[in-house]
């Protein structure tokens, strides 16, 4: 996998060696960084386009599967990481919404002890706080970074 920069340096996507190998064959990107030590066995790690790219505002679609990544597939609650669900802080019916700072992952013993008060009515605690994710925080939490991408890759 290859990291795609725009020309100011900030990450842009994740694509194949493939693709990455075609952008600076064509001479649309240059290489930043690359794994290896001579011309047969050297592949790029990090390209930098050439021209700018306007890339229009992406957000991260609120999904079950997404605030699981978000956090980490731990119980908000007891950090398990067994039958999980999703919880409402505040609880959907008295006017909970559906928004990445309500939603946070929970076990099913802790949801079931939660029930339908709020946090101070239940006693129960978090164990952070949730937040609104930006495409860049799930490029940072993938498993498939190469560690040469961290330092492109840390966001504020």
């Amino acid at each position: 996998m290859v990291l795609v920069l725009n020309s100011d340096y900030l990450p842009i996507n994740i694509t194949t060696f493939r693709k990455g190998f075609k952008l600076v064959y064509k001479g649309k990107a240059t290489v930043i960084d690359q794994d290896g030590y001579d011309m047969k066995s050297t592949k790029p790690l990090i390209i930098r386009l050439v021209k700018y790219a306007t890339i229009p505002y992406r957000k991260v679609v609120l999904s079950r599967e997404n605030i699981f990544k978000r956090d980490e597939f731990i119980c908000a609650y007891c950090a398990s990481k067994h039958d999980l669900t999703i919880d409402h802080i505040f609880p959907k019916s008295k006017g909970g919404k559906n928004n990445w700072e309500n939603l946070i992952t929970c076990c099913f013993t802790c949801n079931s002890k939660k029930g339908d008060r709020t946090l101070e009515q239940s006693g129960m605690e978090l164990l952070y706080k949730p937040f609104r994710p930006n495409p860049l925080y799930f490029m940072y939490k993938s498993n498939k970074h190469e560690e040469k991408w961290q330092p492109y890759l840390m966001f504020g």
